[in-house]
């Protein structure tokens, strides 16, 4: 799930859905910020003008006619909305519908806004104050005023609905926003799906390419946008890198096979005059020395056309379902002399693994050049271990040697053609063209393998992953 989520965030389209999603919910807070704002303004404007509508009934009135008319207006109140208060100088009640005088409210003739505990009962002159029926903290709005005899007047409206709609405009934005965030998700993995599809399209493609399958091209869609310029644009790279890499690879192969054919009449005919002269003439050594640089030229070409094969796939016929473990028996019988007379150890461990895809001859031939390589470079009294084993469901051959081993700088290097370690003196005494492992990589790249090199303490650790796509 988190993978899955991570690709879809990778995706422009859905990244762009999300972002307009957010600009969406902060134009949402802003409009209902507006619209309470708008709101509130409004309902303050009109209760202010009721308020002074209100209070204009009290002007000019004696104290007892003043304590009448809040009694009378308390009573014909029947929406219970409106705040009446008439308290004596030293702020206490005398009547009203409020039980207390509110903390902090100046007495200045003007409207202030103020936090109420309800609104109690109509107080009647000389009662009692009675306990609040609301105890819920709301809002008022009142005008203050002093009396001509000290007493204090207060005419005001609750105004608790302010808070009211503050907190359905606040239900309405979380609301909406996650509506909106939802719709957003949504719609961004539904937009992503399809670039999501197309990209890996293009991975898929792109992996075969760098296996070697230079002849593949990405795929184009009918929607001309920005993936498919992209995909235009590399393959038009791609045909030129084709066509170049043909060109060079047409000249080393015709090369190679032109050239064969005249060496191998040099060789029959420097055979020829060798045999020709007795073992003791000088000129017979000189001739066995042309021989043999004759058959190291003719073993490179050789190399070079089965490098050239395994890569133009002429043997993807051959492939079928193997056991790894027949491969590798059969190569341990024919190595087994050979690490005998350099007084190798050669050992195999197999575990029990699933079948591959594989052409069982190419991947023997690959192998082998792996195990001769390490027998060859593992000095007397060392050991060369095949390892089959299967960690985390994909099949893998390891060689291990104790031989001198390969730098890390040249690892790269040694898959490349005619590529021979720089260490001092390791080729001396090492016959070689430079071309085995150059022949394994054909071989990994033609199964969909993997190549590794692994650290070891001693010696080399090769890896073949045989993935299954």
């Amino acid at each position: 799930m988190k993978n899955t989520l991570l690709e879809h965030w990778r995706v422009s389209t859905f990244r762009l859905a999300m972002l307009f999603g957010v600009l969406f919910i902060i134009g949402n807070v802003a409009l209902l910020n507006l619209i309470y704002w708008q709101t509130s303004s409004y309902l303050v404007h009109r209760i202010d003008d009721s308020i002074y509508t209100m209070s204009a009934n009290f002007k000019n009135l004696s104290p007892e006619k003043v304590l009448i008319q809040v009694n009378d207006a308390l009573e014909y109140d029947l929406r219970k909305s409106n705040l009446y208060g008439l308290f004596s100088a030293d702020k206490k009640v005398i009547s009203g519908n409020m039980d207390s005088f509110p903390n902090g409210l100046s007495v200045d003739g003007k409207i202030h806004q103020f936090a109420h505990r309800g609104i109690s009962p109509y107080l009647p002159n000389g009662a009692a104050p009675a306990d609040v029926t609301n105890s819920n903290i709301g809002l008022a709005r009142a005008l203050v005023q002093r009396l001509p005899n000290n007493d204090i007047l207060i005419i005001g409206r609750d105004f608790t609905q302010l808070a009211e709609i503050k907190a359905i405009i606040l239900n309405a934005l979380i609301g909406s926003g996650a509506v909106i965030l939802f719709i957003g998700l949504l719609s961004g993995f539904a937009l992503s799906l399809s670039p999501l599809r197309r990209i890996n399209a293009i991975r898929t493609t792109s992996r075969r390419i760098m296996q070697g399958e230079l002849s593949m091209r990405m795929p184009v869609s009918n929607r001309h946008d920005e993936l498919d310029m992209l995909a235009t644009i590399v393959n038009t790279m791609l045909e030129e890198i084709e066509r170049l890499l043909t060109e060079v690879k047409s000249v080393t192969d015709t090369l190679a096979h032109d050239l064969r054919t005249p060496l191998t009449r040099l060789r029959l005919m420097l055979y020829r005059a060798q045999q020709q002269l007795p073992s003791d003439n000088p000129q017979h050594y000189l001739l066995e020395n042309a021989l043999t640089e004759t058959d190291a030229l003719l073993g490179r070409f050789r190399a070079l056309l089965r490098i050239s094969e395994i890569e133009n796939r002429h043997r993807k016929s051959g492939f079928k379902s193997i056991n790894p473990s027949d491969v590798l028996h059969q190569l341990i019988e024919l190595f087994e002399p050979l690490a005998e007379d350099a007084s190798v150890t050669l050992s195999l461990q197999c575990d029990a693994t699933d079948n591959i895809d594989a052409d069982p001859d190419l991947l023997f031939e690959a192998i082998s050049n792996l195990v001769d390589n390490a027998i060859k470079f593992t000095p007397v009294g060392g050991s060369v271990l095949i390892q089959l084993s299967q960690p985390n469901d994909t099949p893998r051959i390891d060689i291990i040697d104790t031989g001198c081993g390969i730098p890390i700088a040249e690892r790269e290097a040694v898959l490349l053609r005619f590529h021979r370690s720089n260490q001092p003196g390791l080729h001396q005494e090492k016959e070689g063209y430079g071309l085995g492992l150059s022949i394994v990589a054909a071989v990994v790249r033609l199964h969909g393998f993997s190549l590794q090199f692994q650290e070891a303490e001693t010696g080399t650790h090769l890896t073949v992953l045989c993935t299954r796509e």
